[in-house]
């Protein structure tokens, strides 16, 4: 049976979260934000504006959604998936109806898969990572854990990504690249060779330089 969730944020990429959620018929027990959202899709959901009220329950009965989005640079959304965790608290699976995977691919837990991605046969996607709207993730690609592959991004077939990783809006990675942790693929980059740990990649056939 499939436990109840409290979403942690209530900005736009949690409202796009609450929204899948309450597609796939799941019960929404709190939103905790600093600030209470305007949002509709909140509308009937208890809020909490406290870290701190996720406490009062208990992590046998309940399951965590990380509603924080991510950008380069942005570390919070990590800290708070590591702090619950380290909490005994479990993060879930958040699936759109509209996605489409193949039953031969491995989503870790806490990931993200937003409306139109597709996932394809032998894929691994890692823990807390999100792949976003309409994002294409090819056969046997592996890609850490807290990365984003953000809209409309295409990873090719066998690329590898490592961990915190960030592949930003329109980016297109080829086939066999391995692309190292904590990496930048900046908006429209198309990357066709590897790219080491702590590097950015931008603009066409993309020039590649260590971050500081």
């Amino acid at each position: 049976m499939t436990k109840p969730v409290i979403l942690l944020g209530s900005g736009g990429h949690a409202s796009v979260l609450a929204d899948i959620l309450l597609q796939n018929n799941h019960t929404i027990l709190a939103v905790i934000s600093h600030s209470k959202s305007a949002r509709s899709v909140f509308n009937e959901i208890q809020h909490f504006d406290s870290d701190k009220d996720v406490l009062q329950f208990s992590p046998d009965k309940v399951k965590l959604v990380n509603g924080l989005g991510s950008l380069p640079g942005q570390s919070l959304r990590h800290e708070i998936f590591d702090y619950f965790t380290q909490s005994n608290y479990q993060f879930e699976t958040v699936i759109s109806q509209n996605a489409m995977l193949s039953p031969y691919s491995t989503i870790g837990a806490g990931s993200q898969i937003f409306m139109g991605a597709i996932i394809q046969t032998g894929a691994v996607i890692g823990e807390s990572t999100i792949i976003n709207s309409g994002a294409i993730i090819e056969h046997d690609c592996h890609i850490g854990m807290h990365c984003h592959i953000a809209p409309g991004a295409t990873i090719c077939g066998d690329v590898r990504i490592g961990e915190h990783t960030h592949v930003a809006t329109g980016a297109n990675i080829i086939q066999g690249v391995s692309i190292g942790k904590h990496c930048i693929v900046a908006a429209g980059a198309t990357v066709t060779k590897d790219m080491p740990d702590n590097s950015i990649a931008y603009g066409y056939r993309s020039q590649i330089e260590k971050r500081s």
